[in-house]
């Protein structure tokens, strides 16, 4: 799994630069009647065993003399998702100094309040190293690192989508620019 994410993950950079809704390629190779297996793009990867038991097993690879290239290149990718973020953030709104923004979901997937390995957390780490004062909503973990979601609102200069859960109601947003990690350019 962590390989198919990473994969997916770098091909929605692609499809970005191309100027393709990768969510689209998707659907179409969803068309294929056998063997397919959607992946979407993300932020990242989060929770127990995705971001964690691949690397117990390239460890003991390594250890063996065995190593496992493309579980290490896999984390590599996954583990820069939120970076990259960052910087399509600061594109989008022409720098991110003094800019409010909002981080929509910080668990690690939709519809779950699980924090574990969330990606989240170094994006907004990213976020406010670049002078980002950042807020984040999320109605099922509410309380998270000392800090507790806000209400989806306007008055944000940028709206990031990390995780978006069945209840979230993005037009509260009213106009505020939104980026989707999930893969929507």
């Amino acid at each position: 799994m962590i390989i198919n994410i990473s994969f997916i993950n770098e091909f929605s950079m692609f499809c970005e630069k191309l100027g393709i809704d990768v969510r689209e390629v998707i659907k179409a190779a969803a068309t294929k009647p056998y063997g397919f297996m959607p992946f979407y793009p993300s932020i990242g990867v989060g929770g127990h065993c995705i971001p964690v038991d691949p690397l117990y097993l390239s460890n003991k690879a390594r250890e063996l003399g065995a190593p496992t290239r493309f579980i290490d290149l896999a984390d590599q990718i996954n583990q820069e998702m939120p970076g990259y973020f960052v910087g399509r953030a600061e594109e989008k709104v022409g720098g991110l100094q003094a800019k409010k923004v909002l981080v929509v979901g910080v668990a690690y997937k939709p519809n779950v309040a699980d924090v574990r390995e969330t990606p989240v957390t170094a994006l907004i780490g990213g976020l406010k190293n670049r002078g980002a004062q950042v807020s984040w909503h999320d109605d099922l973990v509410k309380e998270w690192n000392g800090e507790k979601s806000v209400d989806l609102n306007v008055g944000f200069d940028l709206a990031i989508i990390a995780s978006l859960h069945a209840y979230m109601d993005l037009t509260k947003l009213g106009d505020t620019p939104i980026l989707d990690t999930r893969g929507s350019i």
